[in-house]
């Protein structure tokens, strides 16, 4: 990457789009805030296998594609939302 293509990315991430910087599990990570949707979705790497609650939940996507998650319950820690919640997992 070019020398002033960090400073590009973070002024891109912080004024083009809804993003920031945020914790799942204590990992810190980007977070994306999706005013049109109804869940939380987590990419699976950042769930531990005790947090699978063994159930899944359909979602309906953009491209109106259904599609089944398996869900976790996950400790969240953003400028959103703080605490526990129930997330899909993203494979």
């Amino acid at each position: 990457m070019f020398p002033d293509g960090q400073v590009k990315l973070k002024e891109w991430r912080s004024q083009m789009t809804p993003c920031c910087e945020g914790r799942v599990n204590d990992t810190t990570t980007l977070v994306l805030r999706d005013t049109g949707s109804t869940t939380c979705v987590v990419t699976s790497s950042l769930i531990k296998p005790e947090q699978m609650t063994g159930s899944y939940e359909l979602c309906m996507l953009i491209d109106r594609v259904v599609k089944r998650y398996s869900t976790a319950i996950v400790d969240l820690d953003t400028p959103y939302y703080t605490g526990m919640a129930k997330v899909l997992c993203k494979t």
